[in-house]
């Protein structure tokens, strides 16, 4: 289950999601690869991030046993892309490592030609 599946009560809160995003090393939290304020910044950001910072922002177990795609939450949230979002957190449940990386690539490229 995809933590943005996951539905909320009333006494439950979700943890805030503010801009930029930012791709830290999932070893050393304040190690940076990169920041993005909007999607043309991801786009741009994304070949010089590793693949194993890039893995951990898209598809996470937490200790609730949820997913979380912290990526998918912030295109979704603050973007406001959720078509995108929902492409990008299927695409974390099904590949891995460099080749998530590049058709994560592949995926945020396209969406500027279908604008």
């Amino acid at each position: 289950m995809l933590k943005s599946d996951v539905k909320m009560t009333n006494n439950q809160t979700t943890k805030p999601i503010s801009p930029p995003f930012v791709f830290r090393d999932p070893n050393s939290p304040k190690q940076i690869y990169g920041t993005a304020y909007n999607l043309r910044e991801l786009a741009e950001r994304l070949p010089y991030v590793p693949y194993f910072s890039i893995e951990f922002h898209t598809y996470r177990i937490e200790t609730d046993s949820t997913v979380s795609s912290d990526l998918g939450l912030w295109i979704r949230y603050i973007l406001g892309l959720n078509a995108l979002a929902d492409e990008i957190e299927q695409l974390g449940l099904l590949v891995a490592g460099l080749e998530l990386k590049e058709q994560l690539i592949q995926i945020i490229n396209a969406h500027f030609l279908d604008e």
